[in-house]
């Protein structure tokens, strides 16, 4: 039987690719972009199937609309929220303007915060609902130059994982995807830079050109990210935590062994 999803940023890289997987084997997806030719482009890739929705996550007031229209279109229900779509800044900290702080943050934590809290009362409604959070390494790990990207995930796993426990009594499941680099348009066209780079930091001077060599090295392509998705997904009871790729999950291990260590009686 399909499914019915509603999946954020799917004009390119990992929702494109999600989106994709999903069309292609007869499921039903309303997507959202930021502008209307790409939402109208991604409508016609398949008529009847997919369904797209000019949509700013930045615009938290549209939200709620958005939501009831997808709901619409779908005829009636989503099975899946992916709340996928985000954006970076590369700086240290301390060169971070708080403004644009506050403005990752409400794309990365506020934006999927108000989609969750959309579509809360039809999942309470209809006793069940999935919600896949794309979050990333950096929710897990800090990095040098993602200070504020990292606090964003950090903060939007925190969320989730208390929005996991309050809707488990009426059937809402929540999955978090943590991928280390993935092949797409994120670093050069998700990431703004700022700072001065004055030199404190010499190994940062390297810019957002440190990323992208990085990215070609590690990164993952984004329809094997979107394969795994689908196999955590279609395998039952999802894992509340998705941690992929050879750059984060040594990491990550690491880490919640030594949390385990330090707990240890």
């Amino acid at each position: 039987m399909a499914q019915r999803w509603f999946v954020t940023g799917v004009a390119g890289g990992l929702g494109q690719a999600l989106a994709t997987a999903l069309l292609d084997r007869g499921d039903i997806v309303v997507g959202t972009a930021r502008r209307v030719a790409e939402a109208e482009a991604f409508a016609r890739s398949r008529p009847g199937a997919a369904h797209g929705i000019a949509l700013d996550l930045d615009d938290h007031a549209r939200i709620a609309a958005a939501v009831e229209q997808a709901m619409a279109l779908a005829g009636g229900g989503i099975d899946v929220v992916v709340n996928n779509a985000g954006r970076s800044l590369f700086a240290p900290v301390e060169e971070t303007p708080l403004d644009d702080a506050k403005a990752l943050f409400a794309t990365n934590l506020f934006g999927p915060m108000a989609v969750m809290q959309a579509f809360l009362p039809h999942v309470r409604r209809q006793g069940r609902g999935t919600f896949v959070t794309i979050s990333s390494g950096c929710g897990l790990m800090g990095v040098p130059g993602l200070g504020a990207y990292c606090a964003s995930k950090f903060a939007l796993e925190g969320l989730c994982e208390t929005l996991a426990i309050e809707m488990a009594g009426f059937g809402g499941r929540m999955m978090l995807v943590e991928p280390g680099a993935v092949r797409t348009r994120f670093i050069s066209h998700g990431t703004a830079e700022v700072g001065a780079r004055g030199g404190h930091y010499g190994t940062l001077d390297g810019g957002k050109d440190l990323l992208d060599a990085y990215y070609q090295d590690k990164a993952m392509a984004p329809e094997a990210v979107a394969a795994a998705i689908l196999a955590a997904l279609d395998g039952g009871d999802p894992p509340p935590r998705l941690v992929l790729g050879d750059d984060t999950r040594p990491g990550a291990r690491a880490k919640f062994q030594a949390l385990a260590d330090m707990l240890a009686d």
